[in-house]
C-alpha cells in the first residue's frame, strides 16, 4: 500500500465482480417490481424459463439467475418464456420508461459514446430529466451503465481470442489508457490473462457447510482471492470454472484447512476473518474501501457515508456501495457490517437474510 492508501492493481486472480447493475436487477426481481419491465428479463437455470422482473412466480435462488437485456437474448441462451408473466409479449408502459428502455438498447448496441442530450430531445425530454429517470428505473446512472456495457463487450472480444488492442477498440474505449483505468480493473487480472481464461493461475479451493449456507473459499499462493456464499457448492465451483476455464482450479481441503477453520469461526463470530492474507485486484478506490471494511471490529457497523468519510471522499457514498457489492471475499472483507444511515441493512451480494444473520450473531457475541 502507498502512503495515500492507494494500491496498485496487481495481476492477481479474483472472482467475477457482480456489478451494481446486476445487484439492482436482482433487487427488482426480489421486489417483483413491474415498473422496470422491459429494461431486462431474467433466466432461471434450474427451470430453463425466463421471466419479467414483475413475475409473481416463486423467487428463484440467486445462483440460478442470469440477466438478459432482451427476450431475444434469453431465447438464444436456451430459455423459454414464462407462461405466467409472458415476458415475450409487449405491454403498455410509462412513456418515460419506454425512453429509458430505448436508451438502454442504444447504449448496448453502440460502440462509441451516445449523445444523451440529443437522444433525450428526440424523446421529448430534457437531458437532466432522462438521466434522472434512467437512474430511478435501471438503478445505476447512465455513465455507469455505459461503462458496464463496454466491459461486457471487452469480455466478449477477449474471449474470441482477438488481440488486446483490438478488443479495446471493439469495446468502444477511446484509448488504451481509458481501458486500463476502467475496464482492466473490472476484469480482476491483466487483459492477456483474462483472454487466456486465467491461463497459468493455480487456485486451491475448499468448502464448508455453515448456518448461513455453503461457503466456498479459494486461494492463490499469495492469499485468499475468493469467498462465496450460496446454497449449492457445485454451482459456485462451476461459476469459477466457467469464468476461468484455463486456471488450474483444484480442491485441496488440507491446504485450505486453516482458512476453512477461520471462516467457520467467523460465521459464529468466534474468529476474525479479516486477518487472513488476501490476494485481490481492484481499482484504487475499491482497495481503499475494502481496507476500511477490514478494520471494522466484530459487533460494530459503519454507514456507507461513514466509510466515504474515512477514505477522504465524503461525496462518494454511492461508489462506496458499489465497492461493497464488488467485494470478492465475503467475511474476509466484512462488507456485511456496512448499513444505511437509518440503520436498515441496505444491499448484500449474498442475500439480506445472510447479512442479517451475520450481524445478529456478531451483536450477540459482542454483548456477551
Amino acid at each position: 500500500m502507498t502512503k495515500n492508501g492507494e494500491h496498485e492493481v496487481e495481476a492477481a486472480h479474483k472472482l467475477r465482480v457482480v456489478n451494481t447493475l446486476d445487484e439492482n436487477r436482482w433487487r427488482a426481481v426480489q421486489r417483483r417490481d413491474a415498473s422496470v419491465a422491459g429494461t431486462f428479463v431474467y433466466g432461471v437455470a434450474s427451470t430453463g424459463i425466463y421471466c419479467s422482473p414483475g413475475c409473481a412466480s416463486r423467487t428463484p435462488l440467486r445462483p440460478n439467475v442470469e440477466f438478459f437485456a432482451t427476450s431475444a437474448e434469453a431465447i438464444a441462451a436456451g430459455y423459454r418464456a414464462c407462461r405466467r408473466c409472458r415476458p415475450d409479449q409487449p405491454e403498455t408502459i410509462d412513456f418515460s420508461v419506454e425512453a429509458v428502455i430505448a436508451l438502454c438498447r442504444r447504449i448496448e448496441q453502440t460502440d462509441g459514446m451516445v449523445d444523451i442530450s440529443e437522444f433525450a430531445a428526440t424523446c421529448g425530454y430534457s437531458e437532466r430529466h432522462l438521466r434522472r429517470r434512467f437512474t430511478a428505473v435501471v438503478g445505476v446512472p447512465v455513465a455507469t451503465f455505459a461503462r458496464i456495457q463496454r466491459s461486457v463487450r471487452t469480455r466478449v472480444a477477449l474471449r474470441s481470442q482477438v488481440a488486446v488492442t483490438q478488443a479495446i477498440i471493439e469495446a468502444g474505449y477511446g484509448s488504451s489508457r481509458a481501458f486500463y483505468e476502467d475496464g482492466a480493473p473490472r476484469l480482476g487480472m491483466t487483459p492477456s490473462q483474462y483472454r487466456d481464461g486465467a491461463h497459468g493461475e493455480r487456485i486451491s479451493f475448499t468448502s464448508l457447510v455453515t448456518p448461513i449456507g455453503t461457503v466456498v473459499a479459494a486461494s492463490t499462493t499469495k492469499g485468499v482471492c475468493a469467498v462465496r456464499i450460496g446454497s449449492d457448492e457445485s454451482t459456485i465451483v462451476q461459476e469459477l470454472m466457467t469464468e476461468f476455464p484455463n486456471a488450474a482450479l483444484h480442491r485441496d481441503d488440507e491446504a485450505m484447512a486453516d482458512v476453512a477453520r477461520v471462516l467457520a469461526g467467523a460465521v459464529r463470530a468466534e474468529a476474525d476473518a479479516s486477518q487472513l492474507p488476501i490476494d485481490l485486484a481492484g481499482t484504487a478506490f475499491q482497495m481503499r474501501v475494502w481496507d476500511v471494511l477490514r478494520k471494522v471490529p466484530i459487533g460494530e457497523t459503519l454507514t456507507y457515508s461513514q466509510v466515504a468519510d474515512r477514505i477522504g471522499s465524503p461525496s462518494a457514498v454511492r461508489a462506496v456501495g458499489s465497492a461493497c457489492a464488488a467485494n470478492p471475499v465475503a467475511l474476509v472483507v466484512p462488507c456485511h457490517r456496512i448499513v444505511r444511515r437509518d440503520g436498515t441493512l441496505g444491499g448484500y451480494r449474498w442475500g439480506l437474510e445472510v447479512k442479517d444473520a451475520l450481524l445478529d450473531v456478531e451483536r450477540l457475541h459482542a454483548s456477551s
